[in-house]
């Protein structure tokens, strides 16, 4: 019987305090690595997390993301890489303490992108080592840039390399909220969830040509649900948009059981 194969990432702001450079929220790492061994089993999964409070720092003051564009370009590129295997050898070292057999995987160190996109990447480790039972780990990273010399490659733009090429079954996103809302839920007292989106209302979600926008999704979260329905779109894949910072949310959402979120799927 073929293994449901599932991409699960923990998002910087659940993992990080984002206000604070360089400061994980270990017992958030914890439980939601103890989350993932508990529901996982029996299952294919690839862990991916943002970078959160550690690369995003050196990032922004080296403008990484616009690439080599001054005389600190490189040394700027060289701390958010190193930022990023921080945050990443402490989600590891915590992933082998709860005992989950882990093996990371550093994009800087395969991909190749062309203006931020990844267009490269043997995938192939990453097969190998799901077929020898070891959970894959990925993140948010820099990467080399045939156009712009290096560029950023989110832990989104990851996922979406992963979901076209290996085809998972599912795609859990944790975040700080529990879905999209018709309003920043941050801000906005009354803002409903929206608890599916797929063919019959994505244009109403989302701005597009020809439509009347109904909702008022924020614009970072709109980038997510773009992204997410391509995912589905390109490769079958059911994406949803869970709290991880609610204990059980994530367990409940791998076990398949209903969980307050957002459904995403072209279906």
């Amino acid at each position: 019987m073929k293994r449901e194969l599932i991409l699960i990432k923990f998002g910087g702001s659940t993992i990080t305090d984002v206000n604070k450079p360089n400061t994980p929220k270990l017992n958030n790492i914890r439980r939601l690595i103890s989350e993932i061994k508990r529901a996982g089993r029996n299952k294919l999964i690839i862990v991916g997390h943002g970078g959160g409070s550690f690369p995003h720092v050196p990032a922004h003051k080296y403008k990484v993301h616009l690439g080599l564009i001054h005389s600190k370009s490189r040394y700027g590129t060289s701390l958010t890489q190193l930022s990023a295997r921080q945050l990443n050898h402490i989600v590891m070292e915590e992933m082998l303490k709860a005992g989950v057999d882990a093996f990371s995987f550093s994009p800087s160190s395969s991909v190749v992108a062309n203006a931020k996109k990844i267009t490269r990447w043997d995938l192939k480790p990453i097969e190998v080592a799901l077929t020898c039972g070891f959970t894959p780990v990925v993140y948010g990273d820099v990467s080399l840039d045939l156009k712009q010399g290096v560029s950023i490659v989110s832990s989104e733009e990851v996922f979406r390399y992963l979901a076209l090429k290996l085809k998972p079954d599912r795609i859990i996103i944790g975040t700080d909220v529990d879905g999209v809302f018709d309003a920043d839920p941050k801000q906005v007292k009354n803002a409903k969830l929206i608890g599916r989106i797929d063919r019959s209302n994505i244009d109403k979600v989302l701005f597009g040509p020809g439509t009347k926008r109904k909702y008022n999704v924020t614009g970072s979260m709109e980038s997510k649900v773009r992204l997410l329905y391509s995912m589905s779109k390109d490769g079958a894949a059911t994406c949803q948009i869970v709290n991880a910072n609610v204990p059980g949310r994530i367990h409940d959402a791998i076990a398949g059981k209903k969980v307050v979120s957002t459904i995403i799927t072209a279906k």
